[in-house]
């Protein structure tokens, strides 16, 4: 049996493939794949800008989590689907899974902003029900809180994985 288990953190920005990338990973290695948005549409729906969305996505993103900690805890390979925007939410996270004796691996996804404007415009229209309604404004509005990840932080290119 493995000693320590491994949480893959995925990080990248709204369109950038995190979730195409997770379900690979998945297949690939096995762990359980925990997806925020995924619960976030199951249980509040589509629509990020409905009155109290921001205070439902921050309590699915702290369950989702603790799910994910609880199984790693366990010996269990997870993998974090999530985005990880901000360098200390990066860094917190790669803490709390060295608490629980886990090793963190985090995979960014560095997708060009011109593609992701071109596949969330192509999201929206062909709108299923897996996915976000996200306006081109509100995704430049989110832009301005995403923080890629520097070259001080330990992460591996999601494009150089086979």
């Amino acid at each position: 049996m493995k000693t320590q288990p491994i949480v893959y953190l995925i990080c990248g920005f709204i369109g950038a493939g995190k979730t195409t990338f997770a379900k690979k990973l998945e297949k690939k290695t096995r762990a359980v794949r925990i997806t925020k948005d995924e619960w976030s549409i199951r249980l509040i729906g589509n629509d990020p800008t409905i009155d109290g969305y921001a205070e439902w996505d921050t309590k699915i993103i702290g369950l989702s989590r603790d799910v994910a900690f609880q199984l790693a805890e366990k010996g269990i390979d997870v993998i974090i689907d999530e985005g990880f925007w901000e360098k200390e939410t990066r860094d917190e996270m790669r803490r709390r899974t060295g608490t629980i004796g886990a090793k963190a691996v985090m995979y960014y996804l560095d997708t060009p902003i011109e593609t992701i404007r071109e596949r969330v415009v192509g999201r929206n229209d062909n709108f299923t029900k897996d996915s976000f309604k996200i306006s081109r404004e509100m995704l430049d509005n989110y832009l301005k809180n995403w923080q890629a990840p520097t070259e001080d932080e330990d992460y591996v290119l999601a494009s150089e994985v086979k």
